[in-house]
């Protein structure tokens, strides 16, 4: 081995372990957003985590506090902006203290123009219980606001003024679209979990999309192989905490797909077996 390839792989193994121990710092700095009002679910932390962890390898220093405080209020309020446009329960007070915070901050812009593009695609949404097309097209309206959400965060994060530039690095980053991946397997996540809520909704989900449930788990099951398949990223040691990520929740992921293929399945046989024990002796 020359002297060259031995350089290479001790500067791989250098960004490796950096990109460890910054993601640890990010954690260790993150700790107390666990405990405090905002965010408000986990999910949210480790979120503000992963943004923190990508300035420090971007910029070598971390976000400044005050600008973490402003991600979670950030992601609370999106939630509540999503949660109102499926007329899901959200507390107004709560939403109008959040964008009064974020009006503070001085990125009240920044968030109208969010919001305007948020209606836009919700009221372009797709309808739920449709063919393999139909779910094609709700895949593409949930990837448009994830895209559409982190592009958000990204651009308050990086202190930057358009929100199209952030929107476009979840495609060309490979670290915001390692972060788009992750998001979206949790989307599947949730989608599984709350299937029959969305279905008594009529909210378009990976699982409503199709008339077929059983064709909807199988598609939910290939969007999540797509959203795993990290072959065409690369595999620089800077973004080895995300690949990582990336690999444990798309997991998880697999594991609740077929935990909702299997109660799918033993409901089609109970429903089958009180059928035939209701039908009448000839």
């Amino acid at each position: 081995m020359n002297f060259q390839a031995i350089c290479e792989r001790w500067n791989a193994l250098y960004a490796r372990i950096s990109s460890i121990l910054i993601a640890v710092t990010s954690i260790v700095r993150g700790l107390s957003l666990f405990m405090s009002a905002r965010p408000k679910t986990p999910l949210r932390v480790l979120c503000i985590m992963a943004f923190d962890s990508l300035h420090m390898l971007r910029n070598a220093k971390p976000l400044p506090m005050p600008k973490l405080r402003m991600l979670a209020a950030l992601l609370d309020f999106a939630a509540c902006a999503n949660a109102a446009f499926d007329n899901k329960y959200c507390c107004r007070h709560e939403c109008r203290i959040t964008l009064q915070l974020l009006e503070e901050a001085g990125i009240r812009s920044s968030v109208d123009e969010y919001l305007r593009r948020l209606k836009d695609l919700e009221s372009r949404r797709p309808l739920p219980g449709g063919d393999y097309w139909q779910f094609q097209k709700v895949g593409l309206y949930r990837e448009a606001v994830v895209r559409l959400s982190l592009g958000m965060v990204a651009t308050t994060a990086n202190g930057n003024e358009c929100l199209d530039e952030g929107i476009r690095a979840t495609y060309c980053d490979a670290d915001l679209n390692i972060l788009f991946r992750i998001v979206m397997q949790c989307q599947i996540i949730d989608d599984v979990l709350d299937y029959s809520t969305d279905m008594s909704a009529g909210l378009p989900s990976f699982l409503t999309a199709s008339r077929s449930l059983p064709q909807a788990i199988e598609l939910t099951w290939l969007a999540a192989l797509g959203y795993a398949d990290d072959r065409e990223l690369p595999r620089t040691g800077d973004i080895f905490p995300l690949r990582s990520a990336l690999f444990l929740v798309s997991t998880c992921t697999k594991l609740v797909i077929v935990l909702g293929r299997w109660r799918q399945r033993t409901h089609l046989e109970e429903t089958k077996g009180t059928r035939q024990f209701m039908q009448p002796v000839l």
